[in-house]
């Protein structure tokens, strides 16, 4: 499909500083509010007009993920007044949530549903089933932005469950031989809280209340007396976020980074307490007309706790396609992805991309020092090719297919799949 239209006329230097604003009006609005609209922009009626506010405002509500396309018109309707148009096709706003993902023997089913334009203004709220190894779910409601243009907000309820590998304390130097698998809960009551610093950066600071049980389903851990351990924990949380990415259709453009930071208190001497720190930048840039490269960086670090209940995990559907099913845990973590994608197909329902990846991955096993967060042993690099079909008819929609290896050791391959772009 075409990239989004952006018409704007040009005035001369003397026009652009002399003229006002007469009216700002919206075309092809259904369902979002405009008075929501009108207070998101930076644009009022009786200002100066100043064609660097329009494009940001255009920008702004590209970036509210609610519309196919945005137009900013500008018509000169008198000497030294003008009249803007934000010309808006609305997408479908109430979305089956649908998600099947997975590699091998293990797979990840998600279904619900969530809409993303609840009373027209941009809020979230939906429900989500997901079966991985068991059942969960979650109640969500979330607005990005207020009417106010300085805060917003996260709420959830959820349970979490899954059939979790830990590795025993007693040897991390032979972690795949003592490897024990628990059937794990988490029912947590979480929310977090924005302040908008800027149109592309805001600060978040949250907490959460949840109680967990882990029951394990083997005799693989000798070192404990008890199968079960259950313990509350809650969190509090800080971030700092900036995202000026530009979604046009199936490609992306811009920057998006996170600086997180978590404390998690838990009531038992089984799982400590820990403080963890989160780096997370993505880079987008398009390349010719079809032509779309993305990378990604993450580091983490967390309290060097010597206990199997470590933070980080490599996952092949987390961060590291093809690796395999939470293989390992560490304390400390670096992951690096880069993925070209190429449109090679496109059809007014349909867009095909072709893509190549290269992810990488290693950890800190818990209680290891620093100088031994790089051993070439724990190495994990995978590469390989992929086809992304992302609907027209339905927005943001892709379903995503992709084949990897280890190039240092091909017995290491498979398939992953899964809805949505893999970051």
């Amino acid at each position: 499909m075409r990239a989004i239209a952006f018409v704007l006329f040009v005035f001369s230097t003397s026009f652009a500083f002399s003229a006002k604003v007469e009216s700002i009006s919206f075309e092809g609005l259904t369902i979002t509010k405009e008075t929501y609209l009108r207070k998101l922009i930076s644009l009022n009626e009786n200002d100066y007009f100043e064609e660097k506010l329009l494009q940001d405002d255009v920008f702004l509500l590209r970036n509210l993920n609610l519309f196919f396309s945005v137009e900013g018109i500008v018509k000169e309707v008198s000497q030294g007044l003008v009249a803007i148009t934000f010309r808006i096709r609305e997408a479908s706003y109430l979305y089956p949530i649908i998600s099947i993902s997975g590699f091998k023997n293990q797979v990840k089913v998600q279904a619900g549903a969530n809409h993303i334009n609840f009373l027209g203004k941009a809020q979230s709220f939906g429900a989500l089933y997901q079966f991985y190894d068991r059942h969960s779910f979650t109640v969500f409601h979330s607005s990005k932005r207020h009417s106010n243009n300085k805060t917003g907000h996260i709420a959830a309820i959820s349970k979490l469950s899954t059939i979790e590998p830990l590795y025993s304390p007693a040897d991390f130097n032979s972690m795949v031989d003592t490897v024990s698998f628990f059937n794990f809960d988490n029912y947590s009551i979480s929310g977090t809280g924005y302040l908008w610093l800027k149109q592309y950066l805001n600060v978040g600071i949250g907490g959460a209340f949840m109680y967990e049980n882990y029951h394990q389903r083997d005799n693989a851990f000798t070192d404990y007396s008890q199968m079960d351990f259950s313990f509350f924990k809650h969190q509090l949380s800080a971030s700092l976020n900036f995202n000026k990415v530009e979604n046009i259709y199936e490609r992306q453009n811009g920057v998006k980074g996170t600086i997180y930071g978590e404390w998690i208190n838990t009531y038992s001497e089984n799982a400590p307490s820990f403080l963890k720190l989160l780096f997370d930048c993505t880079w987008n840039t398009l390349h010719g007309e079809r032509g779309n490269l993305s990378t990604r960086t993450k580091f983490g670090l967390s309290t060097n706790n010597y206990s199997p209940f470590a933070p980080f995990v490599l996952d092949g559907l987390l961060n590291v396609r093809g690796i395999g099913n939470r293989v390992e845990r560490g304390t400390a973590s670096l992951v690096l992805n880069a993925e070209y994608r190429y449109s090679f197909w496109k059809h007014k329902f349909v867009t095909f991309q072709a893509a190549a990846f290269v992810d990488y991955g290693t950890l800190r096993n818990p209680g290891d020092n620093f100088d031994e967060f790089f051993p070439m042993s724990e190495q994990n690099i995978f590469t390989g090719v992929g086809i992304r079909a992302n609907l027209n008819v339905l927005y943001k929609t892709c379903i995503r297919v992709d084949y990897s290896f280890n190039p240092t050791d091909v017995t290491q391959q498979g398939f992953t799949f899964g809805f949505g772009q893999f970051f």
